[in-house]
């Protein structure tokens, strides 16, 4: 079975599919929500509905502790880490649906967002190696997978050019640009940001309708007032929070009554204190009230979206250059969701798709589409790197930024390029006694603050280490985003002259055939630029290994093909 797992922000959602057919793995159709709880009375991790329920004094409960992979990875539930977290949540998604019920899982695929660096990705990969141990186990961004789902449960009309990707979920709202190209057999991710969870997303729509329509009937119809923490939903001591949470389960029946229906007769016989709540309210009256809420969605894509969306050539003035919009997610379902959206983005067409797991089928379809179809799925890679030198002149330690752009190259999801290769001898403390390292670091795309500051506290995410004496003469570090992590070859790399069977010169036809293939996921330059210059180094092969007396031409196709991408920008 080829199974997938998308942990969503909220909820979990879970596909199996055996040789083209759909494994009913959750029969009742339950959402599995993603919480967890620690009890200092068991010392245990408890996830799921029963984490919901359960609170005592001093419990510590993570509504959104996927949030906490990409924002604070050193967080902790109780005494647990959130490797340890994420690790006991996968267990228990195995035991509790997968263990003895399920046929025996092929394939594991888990969604992943984009902007998840090394670090995030790297520990949920290995919590589900140790859960699931499967020799074959990826991870698939959310977009490509939600955009593979449709156009194979759509085969006759599927998405094809510039795709926008709207997946309004529990927790987050995340924007991803796609582009489909070749009869959908490259799929490309330009790029993916997010809405926080208290920003625009279903959850808070849910505690809206708390604050904006409950709360104020039940003050109304009663007279009586209610805490100041009911409205926040903070500071809820374990018995306030129970309610709280019974609030939630109907704020989301309601708003999806109203979405299905376009209107929804309110009845809580006993909201607070005995006291209950009685409304009849139509869409209309549904947004007027949460009006505050659904502004910021507007807002975004009127102003920080197009900014975004501008910079990669998709927008100018009041123009949209993307062919379609797919508007998915829990979320996407509440009232006038659709609506704001076809507001935002006049004359272009919205697919609003009602699958609620719409990303996990995608990441059990995806291994046919990359495997036995050979299809090209590719993503930016939103991060930069930096490395540790020494600086003579000032006797200490730098951080130099590694020039590899990942963040506009268009990088195989499964694949591993080369982003530095060095002499370390001339980057490195010159003292003999002392141990060598070579630290590398990661940071978002765009950040302005890279200092020395900017990096204290921050674990690398390469960290080599040598005896004194054992320097390497050469490294070349690579970038492995199948095992999401940074390598290098120190084991087994030698100086380029020490072999003798070579010559004294560098592989020179090699090193233009890798600037050849960076330049190719270059989506700026002009095809046909691309095949001149390839045939070049065709007719050159004779020259591997010695200089060439029209080597300038050769630069002369690569600033060609500089020019190209600055004047794009």
């Amino acid at each position: 079975m080829y199974l997938g797992i998308d942990i969503g922000t909220s909820y979990t959602k879970i596909a199996g599919l055996l040789e083209g057919n759909w494994v009913d793995i959750n029969p009742q159709k339950r959402v599995i929500p993603t919480v967890a709880v620690y009890l200092p009375s068991t010392g245990q991790l408890y996830f799921g509905k029963l984490a919901l329920r359960l609170d005592e004094p001093g419990s510590e409960k993570a509504f959104f502790f996927k949030l906490d992979l990409k924002r604070n990875i050193k967080f902790q539930l109780g005494p647990y880490k959130v490797e340890e977290v994420v690790r006991g949540f996968l267990s228990y998604l195995y035991t509790e649906y997968l263990e003895g019920k399920a046929p025996p899982i092929k394939t594991l695929a888990l969604s992943v967002p984009n902007y998840f660096g090394l670090k995030s990705r790297q520990i949920l990969l290995d919590a589900a190696r140790e859960v699931f141990r499967l020799n074959e186990i990826y991870l698939v961004p959310e977009p490509l997978a939600a955009l593979i789902a449709y156009n194979t449960l759509n085969e006759y009309q599927p998405l094809e050019g510039t795709v926008l990707s709207i997946d309004v979920g529990g927790g987050t709202t995340d924007f991803s640009f796609l582009d489909a190209i070749g009869d959908r057999q490259e799929l490309i991710l330009e790029a993916q940001f997010q809405i926080g969870y208290d920003a625009f997303s279903g959850s808070e729509l849910d505690h809206a309708v708390i604050r904006n329509i409950f709360i104020p009937l039940y003050q109304m119809q009663t007279g009586n007032g209610i805490p100041e923490q009911y409205v926040t939903g903070k500071l809820l001591l374990p018995q306030e929070r129970q309610l709280y949470n019974s609030w939630l389960v109907e704020a989301e029946k309601f708003k999806l009554e109203i979405s299905s229906n376009g209107s929804a007769a309110l009845y809580l016989g006993d909201f607070y204190k005995g006291g209950s709540i009685s409304s009849y309210i139509d869409q209309g009256m549904f947004l007027a009230y949460l009006e505050t809420v659904y502004g910021k969605l507007q807002v975004y894509c009127q102003t920080l979206l197009r900014d975004r969306a501008a910079l990669l050539g998709l927008a100018d003035g009041n123009s949209w250059h993307i062919d379609c919009i797919l508007l998915q997610g829990g979320g996407a379902l509440a009232p006038g969701v659709k609506q704001i959206i076809s507001e935002c983005f006049p004359d272009l067409p919205v697919i609003l798709c009602n699958s609620m797991d719409l990303v996990a089928r995608g990441l059990c379809y995806w291994i046919n589409h990359y495997i036995n179809k050979h299809n090209s799925l590719k993503t930016i890679y939103p991060f930069d790197f930096y490395r540790e030198i020494y600086d003579k002149t000032e006797d200490q330690i730098l951080l130099e930024r590694i020039p590899f752009d990942t963040a506009n190259l268009e990088l195989d999801i499964l694949g591993k390029y080369k982003i530095l290769s060095f002499s370390p001898l001339s980057y490195t403390d010159p003292n003999p006694e002392s141990e060598r390292s070579l630290k590398i670091y990661e940071v978002a795309q765009g950040e302005a603050m890279t200092t020395q500051e900017r990096f204290m506290g921050m674990d690398p995410v390469l960290d080599v280490k040598w005896p004194a004496g054992e320097l390497p003469a050469y490294i070349n570090i690579y970038l492995n985003l199948n095992l999401c992590r940074l390598e290098t070859d120190v084991e087994t790399m030698v100086s380029p002259s020490a072999d003798n069977n070579q010559s004294i010169f560098r592989n020179l036809l090699s090193e233009q055939l890798e600037a050849l293939k960076l330049l190719e996921n270059y989506k700026y330059v002009n095809s046909d630029l691309i095949n001149d210059f390839s045939d070049y180094l065709k007719e050159h092969k004779q020259y591997a290994h010695s200089p060439y007396d029209d080597y300038a031409q050769t630069v002369r196709y690569k600033l060609l093909c500089m020019l190209q991408i600055l004047d794009s920008k």
